[in-house]
């Protein structure tokens, strides 16, 4: 595929969504242990996702096939230094069987434009795009997701954040049909308003986020709390962590807690990523359960531009009942053709109480990626 196609392509994409649906996608964490870099030292945003800055536009450029310029429009636009824009473009198509049989599938995942302004330590974030309130909507408006103003006067260390965000939990992976993130405290459509404190380095990155919930459009957090995520990593190879989270709101009460490891293996150019993560909800003073999320992740960088992730998921919505856990088992494979373009064959098998508790269900889709 030609370098020359990209923006061709991205014009006819911006022609061709429509308001049916639209979803967002974050950072790819698989990039931190493996190349032994941090979130912000690729995004704006303290906790990834969004726009790049930094080696950003670099890695996709060494990380892709036929590399090209990583840079805003393919380099073919030069911003002023204090100021960034980018923006994602996704559709998918392919099949889906939600347990009635299977169907074909197409939709606009993402249509989403971000900037950033920045002035000695201050940097002012916002996107603009469709979005579907909740996941239950059909239909989807022209919202500002993300709008923050943080105050970081250097890469690593301290930061203040104050605005409306996702608060900082688990390990950010962009496909919100993961467990961890659709049950596990960081569900699409889940940003609050809030002010988030944290430190970062190449060694331990901590955050903390007092938040509340949007009481002036519907999101998927419904709940006033606070969320904690810590990471160490304790070798080149090693990472731990450990996280917490409390949501207070009209319909349910949570108390969540976690850990999270991960591990690079060199030779074979293998990360392992796992999360694990209990919650405590509470409907009423008579009547609570608990839950339990977990995720197994590897990740194969087999070959330039590539990498391949294999999965298994639980989620069990109560742990006092029988033949209600779901299992999931995904097979993501990712390819960057050039800087700005990246292909997705995304496939998963699903399950619930391993086949005694009804039909089962999956889907496969082609995801089709251009950023800005």
């Amino acid at each position: 595929m030609s370098r020359l196609l990209g923006p061709a392509i991205a014009a006819a994409v911006l022609l061709t969504v429509t308001l049916a649906s639209s979803r967002h996608a974050d950072a790819y964490p698989q990039y931190t242990l493996s190349r032994q870099s941090t979130c912000s030292a690729c995004h704006v945003s303290p906790a990834g996702g969004g726009l790049l800055q930094g080696m950003g536009p670099f890695t996709s450029e060494d990380d892709s096939t036929w590399g090209g310029d990583g840079g805003f429009l393919e380099g073919k636009v030069t911003l002023p230094e204090w100021l960034n824009v980018g923006g994602d473009t996704r559709f998918a198509f392919g099949g889906n069987d939600s347990g009635g049989g299977f169907g074909g599938a197409a939709f606009p995942m993402q249509f989403e434009s971000y900037a950033s302004a920045t002035k000695g330590a201050l940097t002012g974030y916002a996107t603009l795009g469709l979005v579907r309130p909740n996941e239950d909507s059909v239909a989807s408006i022209i919202q500002t997701r993300e709008h923050w103003v943080m105050w970081r006067p250097d890469e690593n260390g301290l930061y203040v954040r104050a605005g409306r965000f996702m608060p900082v939990y688990g390990l950010r992976l962009a496909e919100h049909t993961f467990y961890t993130r659709r049950f596990g405290g960081a569900p699409l459509y889940g940003e609050a308003y809030g002010v988030g404190v944290g430190w970062m380095s190449d060694g331990l990155e901590a955050h903390a986020t007092a938040f509340l919930a949007d009481r002036l459009r519907e999101s998927t957090e419904r709940g006033d709390g606070v969320a904690a995520y810590v990471e160490k990593r304790l070798t080149d190879t090693i990472a731990v962590g450990a996280q917490g989270r409390f949501a207070d709101g009209d319909e349910d009460q949570r108390i969540q807690g976690g850990v999270i490891g991960k591990y690079w293996l060199e030779s074979a150019k293998l990360l392992l990523q796992a999360e694990a993560t209990l919650t405590r909800q509470s409907f009423t003073a008579d009547y609570d359960r608990s839950q339990f999320v977990g995720q197994l992740l590897g990740t194969w960088f087999f070959k330039t531009g590539f990498f391949l992730d294999v999965g298994l998921g639980q989620y069990d919505p109560d742990l006092s009942l029988k033949g209600q856990a779901r299992t999931s088992i995904d097979a993501n494979l990712h390819w960057f053709p050039w800087a700005h373009g990246e292909l997705v064959l995304m496939t998963r098998l699903q399950s619930l109480g391993l086949g005694d508790g009804g039909p089962g269900s999956g889907f496969t889709l082609l995801q089709l990626h251009y950023r800005l």
